[in-house]
């Protein structure tokens, strides 16, 4: 059986606090701990650690509910509002909720200004197609020789389904398949309207134009979104390499909530997890903290959760 003050550690009161004090420090406890707090989505393990410490709780309360007053507090009045008492707890889910709020807004601010740029892209083509008196359906017509270039590869490509046709079985089938898309192809092209080879050029060169513009814009986001995730990266893999000892609750309580909400998700990564949530012994804060991470992690860096 644990020790008298050990129940009074975990109630996070003093040796020889008065049951009144007892009852609402277990009350304060309830309303912050208790497993039906947590997310749906919280994982397996933190929430069997919150119900491991909400029986904790449970435990101590009755024990020292036993346990005869050793110096009473006759001049003890509990707080008006218990939870207003208690001081700020760390991994808020309220301050994580808005770090994660953040994180998804910067993402999404990298994206709108993609399509912001493919949209500028899609008028710098329309003003040159007006500039030479072309609109945007003359991009798909060809040159009489690019016509007849197209058409004879297709001719060229689809007799191997002849083959297909000899050997007979799956590789008619295979032939017959082959040959109905090499046709397809074909028609398409044979219909499509022709201009002048110089018209093409010009044409080809608008097109060609608008698809470097269009690799550029999307290496940008790309490059950019890749800088995000390193920070949030190098964040992770710091606050994975620090030692269990070193990640004490004064220490979290230190850190910014952006960096506390990096480090769930180190916590996350940590091999010595639930020793380190034990550590810390605010368990049900934890749990619902990741619950918010779970929200995010599908967007950064592949968490397997």
């Amino acid at each position: 059986m644990a020790s008298i003050t050990h129940y009074y550690d975990i109630l996070g009161l003093p040796p020889g606090a008065s049951k009144a004090e007892v009852k609402d420090a277990y009350r304060r406890l309830c309303l912050e701990c208790h497993p039906d707090k947590l997310p749906p989505n919280t994982p397996k393990k933190a929430r069997q650690i919150v119900e491991e410490h909400f029986k904790q709780i449970n435990e101590a309360y009755a024990a020292l509910m036993e346990y005869p007053d050793i110096s009473p507090r006759d001049s003890y009045t509990p707080p008006k509002d218990a939870a207003d008492a208690s001081p700020q707890s760390i991994f808020d889910p309220a301050r994580m909720e808005a770090i994660r709020s953040q994180l998804e807004a910067e993402r999404e601010a990298i994206e709108q200004q993609y399509q912001q740029k493919l949209e500028y892209i899609h008028d710098q083509q329309q003003q040159k197609l007006v500039r030479h008196g072309l609109t945007a359906a003359d991009l798909e017509k060809l040159d009489i020789p690019t016509k007849i270039g197209i058409a004879v590869f297709c001719i060229i490509i689809s007799l191997p389904s002849l083959a297909g046709f000899a050997l007979g079985g799956i590789f008619m089938f295979l032939g017959i398949g082959w040959l109905v898309l090499c046709g397809t192809v074909l028609l398409s092209v044979l219909a499509a309207e022709t201009v002048n080879s110089s018209t093409y050029e010009v044409i080809s060169e608008i097109k060609k134009a608008t698809t470097a513009a269009k690799t550029r814009a999307d290496e940008q986001r790309q490059q950019r979104l890749r800088q995000q995730e390193a920070v949030i990266r190098q964040r992770v893999d710091y606050f994975k390499s620090l030692p269990l000892a070193t990640l004490s609750e004064s220490f979290v309580e230190g850190l910014s909530d952006k960096d506390q909400f990096f480090l769930l998700l180190a916590i996350k990564e940590r091999e010595d997890a639930e020793q380190l949530v034990r550590n810390l012994q605010r368990g049900a804060k934890i749990a619902a903290g990741i619950g918010v991470v779970l929200m995010i992690s599908r967007f950064f860096l592949g968490f397997p959760f």
